[in-house]
């Protein structure tokens, strides 16, 4: 049991490392040397974790995915109006943009092409779950009236996952971004698509 939970700190450090290497200097500038220098441990033991750099990028878009995922059911189980929760949802993805260095990696190693991750929580798959995210929660708001009269629930969903791809676009420019004043004008310039302005006081953005 010893040896697991060593071992499992050791894996941790290691694919933490790689993300604050990948987020900083990119793929193909990222040094195995350096990565296990950052993580404290030898190469060997870095290589016992994971077999190639490909491999460790793979491991850091697969935990970037389950990140996402998880804010992603977070956001499915929330309670309250289904509008506050996307308006919310929001906030969290652009929080894990800035905050999380996995996260920011994996949206990076992204960016450059790379292939998916292994397995089904890849980020590739957690970037486009987000558009079932946001349809479930605009069906959950049409049904419960909270959307305007003749809202297009498809244009809405067309024009809420633009906005979340364009966190993810912001995010892969430089760090610290999207600022939390960057979301709230944008849900600013939504929000009247999506409710009538009698509506708008109702929801916190």
């Amino acid at each position: 049991m010893v040896k697991q939970e060593r071992a499992g700190r050791t894996r941790q450090a290691v694919l933490l490392a790689a993300a604050d290497t990948f987020a900083a200097v990119g793929f193909e500038a990222a040094s195995l040397v350096d990565i296990s220098r950052r993580a404290g441990v030898s190469k060997g033991a870095l290589y016992f974790h994971f077999v190639s750099k490909q491999a460790l990028a793979d491991g850091v878009r697969a935990a970037a995915g389950r990140e996402i995922g998880s804010a992603a059911l977070r956001a499915l189980r929330a309670e309250g109006p289904a509008v506050q929760g996307l308006i919310d949802f929001s906030f969290e993805l652009a929080r894990l943009l800035r905050e999380d260095v996995v996260v920011r990696a994996g949206v990076r190693l992204g960016r450059q092409g790379l292939r998916p991750g292994a397995g089904p929580t890849g980020p590739d798959t957690a970037w486009r779950s987000l558009t079932a995210v946001v349809h479930r929660l605009l069906d959950r708001a049409d049904r419960a009236g909270e959307l305007r009269p003749g809202a297009d629930r498809r244009a809405c969903a067309e024009l809420l996952t633009t906005v979340v791809a364009g966190q993810v676009l912001l995010a892969a420019e430089e760090p610290g971004r999207p600022a939390p004043e960057t979301v709230r004008r944008l849900w600013t310039a939504a929000l009247p698509a999506l409710v009538g302005a009698e509506g708008h006081p109702g929801y916190r953005v």
